[in-house]
């Protein structure tokens, strides 16, 4: 029999409703709740605050709503103050009621201000914690990679900086040009009105106004270890020294081995895992060999006891003459030798001289990082990159919204990324943490039926067989 049509009357009270009951027990905010003490900011901001005046909000529910929006990848503040009154799991973990006034999301706003990075980086600090106690970070082999974020900014408000554009107008007084001047300052070089910190960068023929973040990413289970965030036009290159200390303060590790990819390959950078005894698997850019078709400089043995050059013939090519202009040390070899030679057409270019070989300075140091690994571990520890270090970007930006500026100004989006990052490794950790729960309660219950049916044995009760079922 069919029922009658659903109709609700709203009612004046409710009696016996619990938004406790409303919540599942396996719910994630339940296990956030049970793995992450949210209080702890308390103590961080309580100097902030003054003894007279308005009472604020909670500075826990504070945190676990910037918390909120960035886990459930809400675009912005108001949002999700919007959405906050519909979501019952949201008003339990935040400590609301059903009746309760939440706040307005300017609260928001004033919170960070009044916060600034230092209440974050210590809510990122206490999850990377509890997952180096968990066994999740082993910390000798780490990945460095980083990714551009979009600015909360249009690119139609760049201009060129006040600087700039007053060394241009000298300029053009100095020349006395009676012609308007043109503003040729480029993009690259220009700064927005709008967020000042944001800058320009053009990479694989896109470009970006914003930033970028760089993050150091443990090789065991990749968790986030250290979030650098920069604007977008700093050089990756620059930033691998410093990723690599702020991983070692922040796990306080052995660190053996820094993978990255060929932007970081530069001789300081090299020359600094070398002092530290650090082993790198970084490769280094080749630039192309000016004479095509030659054999190339690699095919040349360099003798550092005699400082001179062995071509694949055998013969000598001594140092001539530096370039300090370039920091380069230029070897040859006699035309005369050259012109005996079998290999004088796939070799030398010049009519009239012998072989040329460059070398720049450092360039032991680049022969020293790529003899450190093999072939194959070289290839094993790049493909690991690839789906630790890049996976965790792409994991950001498809549940978080990581690849959007949800604020503007360089310590704003330090906070982002560093929400980011915690929320992560937040996830990671409730996989380990319940899943090995589930295992032990599995493992308990065979245990505990194991030794009823031994009881049942020792004391001599009879066994009722299985019946026949033929």
């Amino acid at each position: 029999m069919m029922s009658k049509p659903q109709r609700s009357e709203p009612k004046l009270f409710y009696h016996g409703i619990s938004l406790d009951s409303r919540v599942p027990q396996d719910h994630s905010l339940r296990r956030i709740q049970q793995l992450v003490d949210f209080t702890f900011v308390r103590s961080q901001v309580e100097h902030l605050y003054g003894r007279n005046g308005q009472v604020s909000v909670d500075p826990t529910v504070l945190l676990k709503l910037i918390f909120l929006m960035f886990y459930e990848n809400i675009k912005s503040e108001r949002a999700l103050m919007a959405q906050l009154p519909l979501r019952l799991d949201w008003l339990w973990f935040c400590g609301y009621d059903l009746d309760d006034c939440t706040p307005d999301h300017s609260v928001l706003s004033k919170a960070r201000r009044r916060w600034g990075q230092k209440a974050f980086s210590e809510f990122f600090a206490v999850v990377l914690q509890q997952c180096i106690d968990a066994g999740l970070v082993d910390g000798t082999t780490i990945h460095i990679d980083s990714s551009m974020i979009d600015g909360n900014v249009s690119k139609d408000t760049l201009q060129p900086q006040l600087r700039l554009l007053g060394q241009n107008l000298y300029d053009d007084l100095e020349t006395q040009s009676s012609e308007i001047p043109q503003d040729n300052t480029p993009l690259e070089r220009r700064v927005s009105d709008t967020d000042p910190d944001a800058r320009m960068r053009s990479k694989n023929g896109k470009s970006t106004l914003g930033y970028k973040d760089h993050r150091v990413v443990d090789d065991q289970c990749g968790i986030i270890t250290a979030t650098l965030t920069t604007p977008a036009d700093v050089n990756d290159e620059h930033q691998l020294q410093q990723a690599v200390q702020a991983h070692q303060n922040n796990t306080h590790a052995d660190l053996k081995t820094v993978v990255a990819d060929k932007a970081y390959g530069i001789i300081d950078n090299y020359r600094y895992l070398h002092d530290h005894g650090l082993t790198p698997c970084i490769p280094h850019k080749n630039p192309a060999n000016a004479n095509e078709g030659l054999f190339g400089r690699d095919q040349f043995q360099y003798d550092a006891d005699r400082d001179c050059y062995r071509c694949p013939a055998g013969q000598t090519l001594c140092r001539i003459r530096n370039n300090d202009e370039v920091e380069t040390l230029i070897y040859s070899i006699d035309r005369t030798v050259c012109q005996a030679c079998e290999h004088l057409n796939r070799c030398v270019k010049s009519e009239t001289a012998g072989r040329t070989v460059n070398r720049k300075a450092g360039t032991e140091q680049i022969e020293w990082a790529d003899a450190c690994l093999s072939r194959s571990q070289r290839r094993r520890l790049m493909s690991r990159r690839r789906f630790k270090a890049e996976g965790s970007f792409a994991d950001a930006a498809n549940n978080h919204g990581f690849k959007r500026a949800r604020w503007r100004g360089l310590v704003k989006m330090t906070i982002q990324n560093l929400m980011i990052a915690a929320i992560q490794n937040l996830r990671k950790l409730m996989r380990h943490r319940f899943r090995t729960t589930a295992k032990t309660s599995v493992a308990t219950l065979k245990n505990t039926i194991s030794e009823r049916i031994l009881h049942l044995f020792s004391s001599g009760m009879p066994i009722d067989p299985l019946p026949n079922q033929s």
